[in-house]
């Protein structure tokens, strides 16, 4: 039966087409005058430089552990190089996914600008809107392209497919992980740099062009998030789809399971493609209210459509219903998250405005709470997360028909309950990526009015548009980091099987023997596993650590290169000298790409040695510790530093600038800005690469473990 798969194909097609059509008419836009353009060309061709030098970067890695893969997986497995060759197309999938939202957010912000000074608020958000939306169906199109057209040719090829398949989602994970750390570090020094020295030190305004440093910001919005982010939320998608597919088919499901999965993503997609010309922008006073209602448009329509699709796939009707009614809970799920962020992060709410009050006091307050608001906004998403699970695992434990496995068998049909929950959650990434990506673009349009000295009634366009913006960014970094969350937790389940599957081949034992055993071996009691769990977490505390430094330390050279500038070239502040920006985009562009290696090394490494040397259980443990510990501290950095920065926004409102209550505010955005930017996204990708190198790895893993007599503390896991 591949009949949705190839639907899936097609649809794919039609949606990179799609995007193509809505990039040709952005481009086609006004550019605006020659200062504007310059100054577009200028943050476009630092953004470029940037990308080029991190691919070349990753190109070396990726080689050696494409060669690792088909040595050490393919060969042993005899899969035909399939697993070596899933692994680089999903990389190049990341890649592209990046590419592609870079190369229409830099060209449009100057069309932004100049559409607010022609057409006012209705045709900036417009241009915005459609420049973000090629982003997003971009990057839902181009997933699922990949995920049809591999599994039907997979397939085709090998009955041992599955690990292959799941290799897309480890290569797309890795390359997001560099790309997610080393953007973040890039957009938050050149920020910090140009926070620092241009408002607190010259007291000049944001994106004043007297700042050397406003280029390298302006670059960082599109490297960080832009490529950052659709490189993150593609890799989510790719990672949650093929580890549905793969828990399906290492369950024995009946075929019809896997086009389900493959189907309901397709007809979301669909939905996308009305949802991004659902935007009303005629007359629009409140551009936010009119992105949530494309965005509830589009998920309530795909609800639709799965519950629709779902007797296509001569399934029993009330099998059907449920799986459709997991679907749609994790689909349900992504506006509630989002409304759960956009509470503790908006101006509009509580938390922040208790956060813009302290700074009346001392910029200590200021930071005590909002890091308090960051730790409080983590609960009620992960009880969302809980609830998603349990309720998606009781649909899975009485609808899905897996008989193979005994006792377990029930059990293991609620886990693909959630998988189809999270499935849901991500079938819907298009119309989410296409109001993260507006974000950046309106931010970009906005230092533009500002640099090309457009008239204040711009200004006032371009300002509502970009506070949109950082609300629509900050609620997208919730999605994710939820998406990772059910992501990883069906991944090691998936995991868990590929050790029991591999350990069967090598051993020639029963499966339900060599099951039970290894569960057995899970146990809390397990030294192995309690080991691995710590290391686990402190594998998410030394990345949360090397990341916020490599920021620090960026941040500093930067620092010093603008005060050197404006020591050196006095003239730069009175408008007689122009600023060298091209020397801090080398710097920013040097240290980060420098910074990023040791902590995505370390990702590589680190989960390898364990499984290796302490053993498989050891490596389990390793990722539920990851789990534990990096989804909370993605949420708690990701809002509270989403919170200080709405915080220093609501002290400007309140027409505060140049006090010292708005450089308290200010000195709460400037710690946040790593937190939400930097540190906390890039623990999204890091929990997804430990799950997808593990499955990838398992063969190799079990076959060193079995050959050396690694069962630590006497448990024999496998025996």
């Amino acid at each position: 039966m591949a009949g949705f798969a190839l639907f899936g194909v097609v649809v794919g097609i039609l949606g990179v087409l799609y995007a193509v059509y809505l990039a040709r008419w952005v481009l086609r836009q006004n550019p605006g005058n020659e200062k504007m353009q310059f100054i577009s060309q200028a943050i476009a061709t630092g953004a470029w430089a940037y990308l080029f030098r991190q691919y070349r970067t990753l190109a070396a890695l990726l080689t050696v552990l494409a060669v690792l893969i088909l040595l050490a997986i393919d060969l042993p497995r005899g899969t035909y190089g399939l697993t070596m060759l899933g692994f680089v197309i999903g990389a190049l999938g990341s890649m592209l996914a990046g590419y592609l939202g870079m190369y229409v957010t830099t060209r449009s912000a100057s069309r932004v600008a100049q559409a607010a000074a022609t057409g006012g608020m209705g045709g900036a958000l417009l241009v915005s809107w459609r420049a973000g939306a090629v982003m997003g169906l971009s990057l839902a199109s181009i997933a699922l392209l990949l995920i049809s057209g591999f599994y039907l040719v997979f397939k085709a090829v090998t009955h041992d497919w599955a690990v292959p398949l799941v290799a897309l989602g480890f290569g797309a994970s890795l390359v997001t992980l560099f790309m997610r750390v080393g953007g973040g570090i890039y957009t938050k020094a050149a920020d910090l740099g140009a926070d620092l020295v241009g408002k607190l030190e010259a007291g000049i305004p944001e994106d004043d062009p007297r700042n050397p440093g406003v280029i390298a910001d302006n670059v960082g919005d599109n490297v960080g998030d832009v490529a950052g982010m659709a490189a993150d939320v593609y890799e989510s998608y790719v990672v949650t789809v093929t580890a549905a597919i793969f828990l399906a088919a290492i369950l024995g499901l009946p075929a019809q399971y896997i086009e389900m999965i493959i189907l309901f993503a397709t007809l979301a997609l669909v939905a996308t493609f009305v949802g991004v010309n659902l935007l009303k922008t005629s007359g629009v006073k409140h551009p936010l209210s009119a992105i949530s209602m494309a965005i509830y448009s589009t998920i309530v329509l795909s609800v639709v459509l799965f519950f629709i699709g779902s007797f296509l796939l001569g399934l029993e009707a009330w099998r059907a219903l449920a799986l459709a009614a997991s679907a749609s809970l994790g689909a349900l799920v992504a506006p509630i998250i989002v409304k759960i962020t956009d509470y503790y992060t908006s101006y509009n709410y509580g938390p922040v405005r208790r956060i813009a009050d302290q700074a009346k006091i001392s910029p200590a307050t200021v930071i005590i709470t909002g890091y308090g608001v960051g730790l409080m906004s983590a609960i009620p998403i992960i009880a969302v997360i809980a609830a998603v699970l349990g309720v998606s695992y009781a649909i899975g434990f009485y609808a899905v028909p897996v008989a193979a496995f005994g006792d377990y068998s029930k059990y293991l049909a609620g886990i693909f309950g959630t998988a189809m929950a999270s499935v849901g959650l991500l079938a819907v990434a298009g119309i989410i990526v296409t109001a993260d990506s507006y974000g950046p673009v309106s931010d970009n349009a906005n230092g533009v009015v500002e640099m090309a000295g457009l008239p204040e009634n711009v200004r006032e366009v371009t300002d509502v548009l970009d506070s949109v913006g950082n609300t629509t960014k900050a609620t997208t970094k919730g999605y994710a980091i939820a998406s990772a969350a059910l992501a990883a937790l069906v991944l090691f389940i998936a995991l868990i099987f590929e050790i029991v599957n591999a350990a069967a081949a090598i051993k020639g034992m029963n499966m339900l023997n060599i099951l039970d055993n290894s569960l057995k071996a899970l146990q809390v009691i397990n030294p192995s596993v309690l080991i691995g769990a710590l290391i686990g977490v402190s594998l998410v505390y030394f990345f949360t650590s090397r990341t916020l430094e490599a920021v620090g330390r960026t941040a500093m050279e930067i620092v010093e290169e603008i005060r050197r500038q404006f020591r050196e070239k006095p003239g730069i502040l009175e408008w007689k000298e122009q600023p060298d920006y091209a020397r801090v985009v080398d710097i920013a562009t040097k240290r980060a790409l420098g910074e990023f290696l040791v902590p995505g090394l370390a990702a590589i490494i680190v989960p390898l040695l364990a499984g290796l040397v302490l053993g498989w259980n050891a490596l389990a443990g390793l990722i539920m510790g990851a789990i534990v510990a990096g989804v909370p501290r993605a949420l708690l950095m990701a809002n509270g530093g989403a919170a200080w920065d709405n915080a220093k926004k609501y002290v400007e409102l309140q027409g505060l600038k140049k006090t010292d209550i708005h450089k308290a505010a200010v000195i709460g955005d400037t710690v946040g800005d790593p937190f939400k930017d930097t540190s906390g996204p890039s623990l999204n990708p890091l929990i997804k690469v430990l799950n997808t190198l593990s499955v990838v790895f398992a063969y190799a893993i079990i076959f060193t473990n079995i050959a050396l007599g690694i069962y630590p503390f006497g448990l024999l896991p496998l025996a």
